[in-house]
């Protein structure tokens, strides 16, 4: 049996995220046609299988620090002992002539002056990205609009477009939902570039006859814990560092997802587990969130507080609306199972180990 090895800087569900979450469920599906090891760092060594090679995680704000510090310890780790190396981030380098499948999730951290100021680190890093990215056997990437960014920054090699998945038995429609109010819920991890901040405005700037039969939920786990302690507590609900299941069940509870990124993201993973669990979504307008939401997802201008107020309104006064959505949701997430998904992963290992 061939061996992969499986090199991610965080690995779920110890550090949660869509990338992880990706990565997490394309290990579980290969190892079950190859020999697959983990390489990653841990904050809780009981979250990984058996098969890893881990090390902790490196507290510091030295970004130079912190950067060589994951390049050392992924890159001597990953290289050998395998047939095969598929790297889910950019400090993984490629030290053999071994196939070497690297996973880029978005660059929109490198490409957006409007997302995040663009440091000389950053600039760096995005020269570092291209570098490892034409140094690999082949990229693959979830979204057409990532691959097209990743060629106007100089990738010129192979790259493969895979949608990421959702996992239907994990997020379903919840029966017998009876909520004394209205449920907007914004989904995703708490950071400045996910705009918490601006759903809880915009909630406030609600008609008070619409406000009072709402609540407003925040949900997902704190990346950024300054930012976290800055947003408004008072009659705001927060559920944050969910176990898999109650983070499923409280998107389920929901009657809308909002999800007004300010990240270029590279997919949009939120809008499918909305649409899994019946959900209504309304989400930045961005290329590779249509990818991934088509004409379902419902969408408005980025950072637009007018727009999305307006379109948050119509949703919650059509409950007709809400329901055609709902169907149109379920049956679009067909789609993106993640035994459709790793598929086309197995059919990259199998020609690289040619």
């Amino acid at each position: 049996m061939k061996k992969i090895n499986f090199v991610s800087r965080n690995y779920f569900p110890d550090s949660p995220g869509g990338a992880e979450k990706v990565f997490y469920e394309i290990y579980k599906k290969a190892n079950k046609d190859f020999d697959c090891k983990i390489i990653s760092s841990y904050y809780d060594k009981s979250f990984f299988p058996k098969k890893s090679s881990i090390f902790s995680k490196l507290k510091t704000n030295n970004k130079i620090l912190n950067y060589l510090y994951y390049l050392k310890n992924m890159s001597l780790k990953a290289n050998f002992g395998c047939d095969l190396v598929h790297a889910n981030n950019i400090e993984c380098l490629r030290l053999t002539k071994k196939p070497f499948v690297l996973t880029i999730h978005h660059v929109g951290h490198f490409i957006d002056e409007n997302i995040r100021h663009q440091s000389w680190f950053n600039k760096l890093m995005a020269k570092i990205l291209v570098w490892q990215a034409n140094n690999a056997s082949i990229i693959t990437t979830v979204s057409e609009n990532t691959k097209k960014d990743l060629i106007k920054m100089g990738v010129k090699n192979k790259i493969v477009v895979i949608p990421n998945g959702i996992d239907l038995n994990e997020f379903k429609t919840l029966k017998n939902k009876n909520n004394k109010k209205f449920i907007i819920s914004h989904v995703s991890r708490i950071s400045p570039e996910k705009g918490q901040d601006f759903t809880i405005k915009c909630f406030e700037k609600l008609p008070n006859i619409i406000k009072e039969k709402c609540e407003l939920r925040i949900i997902g786990h704190i990346s950024n814990i300054n930012y976290f302690s800055s947003l408004k507590k008072d009659k705001i609900k927060y559920f944050t560092n969910l176990s898999n299941q109650e983070y499923s069940e409280r998107i389920a509870e929901s009657d809308l997802v909002v999800f007004p990124t300010f990240m270029a993201e590279g997919f949009g993973l939120v809008v499918l587990e909305a649409m899994a669990c019946g959900i209504p979504i309304l989400a930045s307008d961005q290329p590779a969130i249509r990818e991934a939401g088509g004409k379902i997802c419902q969408y408005f201008k980025q950072g637009d507080s007018s727009e999305f107020i307006k379109k948050l309104i119509k949703l919650y006064k059509s409950k007709k609306l809400r329901i055609g959505l709902s169907a149109q949701g379920l049956k679009w997430v067909k789609k993106f199972s993640w035994d459709k998904v790793y598929k086309e992963y197995k059919k990259v290992y199998l020609e690289m180990l040619k």
